[in-house]
């Protein structure tokens, strides 16, 4: 009989907070992070907008050694995984607990930027001339490797590196990992950096808001004026734990996995109908593993990122899993305000998930907050879109993408009884992976 996974501690180092709960009170608050990008220079180029951690002072959570030669991806990681294990009660792992612990990252582009530049200086420069720690933060994998040393984790130890849907996949393989007896605990989520190289792959790809010079730099999932994504930042970590061991040791459940399911095409050549049917592939497996059917789903935590190909696939493909439901689940994107992490965007929906079931509360589709009271846009440090001060009479619904939004009605954010939200990430080339989570009881 497999074994059940439990979420029991969550870590988060974002654009709108650092630990869940101010993250989750920005959010539900409507709370934008979305500002002129300050950590690159964007002055040849028509997208300006991102979604920044900003004042992350690192050393608060894991001390200043060594911490001069981390990424800012590293520093985000290292941070979240030591508010997660807090927050589990974990301050400290035993010898015994050390081997059956493990970390499964998802990361899109890693520390690719910093790969990148290492590699220049080594075809530009004389490598001989290099200093030995120029190459300490420098792999996709580092920032996973430095983890595991710094926390004594001594179990399994992986970067899942699949696109848009990679710490959706790293949380579905520690799920797995728990669900077979392989650990008893597994640090699971993912991260994502604001890179140069990064902007420059998704802007040259026509994927941001903006970049084809005739849209505004908005991020509006399902809406009909949507033209891309803005990019975003940060980490977003779990601690995922077997049932009885979370059990004997007394701690406070959040929430249960209960399925997890992923088509992985490697591309996005085929037709619509093919694209389509990928989509809503991994929904309905999920759903299945989980034990239920497309009724008992609550809440669907919408990959929705403002892309006008993938934002449609994933609402036809909603429509058809959830057809034949009498009364349609809530629907919601949170990227209207947080942007889009890419390769950590599963975990941060995850973490919007978990305190939804937690606080039955369903967060707001876009920013309540306008900028009438705002000099040049920002609060508080912060970017609040005007467009979206009324959620009600300026959000303009895609009639291709006819779901039941959260927001649709007048809500500004939902108060409704949680107790099954589905998870959806989707890859511009054809990647999708789909997570199921329950109140625990």
């Amino acid at each position: 009989m497999k074994k059940r996974a439990v979420i029991t501690g969550i870590g988060i180092i974002s654009p709108l907070g650092f630990g869940h709960e101010e993250f989750w009170k920005n959010l539900i608050d409507g709370r934008s992070g979305i500002s002129p990008i300050t950590c690159i220079d964007t002055t040849n180029y028509k997208c300006k907008m991102g979604v920044e951690v900003k004042n992350l002072q690192t050393e608060q959570y894991i001390g200043n050694k060594g911490i001069k030669y981390l990424t800012k991806g590293t520093k985000f990681l290292a941070s979240a995984i030591k508010l997660a294990l807090q927050d589990s009660g974990l301050t400290t792992l035993d010898s015994q607990l050390e081997c059956r612990t493990g970390i499964i990252i998802g990361s899109a582009l890693g520390n690719y930027s910093e790969t990148t530049d290492y590699t220049y200086d080594i075809v530009r420069n004389n490598p001989s001339e290099l200093l030995p720690m120029a190459s300490y933060d420098v792999a996709l994998n580092s920032s996973i490797n430095f983890a595991s040393v710094f926390f004594k984790i001594k179990g399994p130890a992986r970067t899942i590196s699949s696109g848009f849907i990679s710490s959706t996949d790293a949380i579905g393989n520690a799920y797995n990992l728990i669900q077979n007896g392989k650990a008893d605990i597994i640090i699971t989520g993912g991260v994502e950096q604001i890179s140069l190289d990064a902007y420059v792959i998704f802007y040259m790809q026509k994927l941001l808001a903006g970049s084809d010079g005739k849209s505004g730099e908005i991020s509006m999932p399902f809406d009909e004026r949507r033209s891309g994504f803005i990019m975003s930042e940060g980490a977003y970590v779990f601690v995922m734990e077997e049932l009885e061991f979370a059990r004997s040791r007394g701690v406070r459940i959040y929430a249960e996995v209960k399925g997890y399911a992923c088509t992985n095409a490697g591309r996005k050549s085929g037709s619509f109908r093919q694209r389509l049917d990928k989509a809503g592939k991994p929904m309905t497996e999920a759903i299945e593993e989980a034990g239920l059917s497309p009724e008992k789903v609550n809440l669907i935590s919408a990959n929705g990122n403002s892309s006008k190909v993938v934002d449609l696939i994933e609402a036809k493909a909603i429509q058809e899993v959830f057809r034949n439901c009498e009364e349609p689940p809530l629907v919601n994107s949170i990227k209207g305000m947080t942007g889009e992490p890419y390769g950590a965007s599963g975990a941060m929906q995850m973490a919007s998930a978990v305190l939804a079931i937690r606080d039955g509360i369903a967060p707001p589709m876009y920013p309540e907050w306008g900028m009438e009271n705002a000099e040049c846009g920002m609060q508080e440090g912060r970017h609040f879109n005007s467009e979206f001060h009324n959620p009600q009479s300026t959000f303009q619904r895609d009639p291709e993408c006819d779901l039941n939004f959260v927001g649709w009605h007048g809500q500004t954010r939902l108060s409704v009884q949680l107790n099954t939200v589905l998870i959806n990430s989707l890859d511009y080339l054809g990647n999708n992976a789909c997570l199921v989570i329950q109140r625990f009881c």
